[in-house]
């Protein structure tokens, strides 16, 4: 095997927001206490309980974050020496989805495929 065969080291990912670290902490316990709920509502729920934490437990959050960034930092700088820029890879699915034909919804499609079968009967 040559060295070009060897698997490349994955790139860090990026921190998760102060909201998401809260969130990953209390879903397991809202999820219980809701059982049958959706996904959605249960978001919802933990949403409306952050937004009334105290500014100190927001705080807690938001330094857990800042935590997490600088060692993703550290981890994207160290990966960047090695192999090179991280390419952002939500600005290149934007610009992809702008290229590409808007699909028509199933009236549209319907409509014209009904318009279609009368003009083969006219002939």
């Amino acid at each position: 095997m040559t060295e070009n065969n060897t698997k490349k080291e994955v790139q860090p990912k990026r921190p998760q927001c102060a909201f998401f670290i809260y969130k990953q902490e209390v879903y397991q316990q809202v999820k219980d206490a809701n059982p049958g709920k959706k996904m959605t509502d249960i978001t919802k729920i933990i949403s409306q309980q952050y937004k009334q934490l105290t500014k100190d437990k927001i705080d807690q959050y938001e330094q857990k974050y800042k935590d997490n960034k600088v060692v993703y930092e550290k981890e994207k700088k160290t990966y960047e020496d090695k192999h090179g820029k991280i390419k952002n890879e939500r600005k290149k699915k934007k610009d992809d989805t702008k290229a590409t034909k808007k699909p028509q919804n199933k009236k549209q499609k319907k409509q014209e495929s009904d318009e279609d079968q009368s003009s083969e009967d006219d002939d």
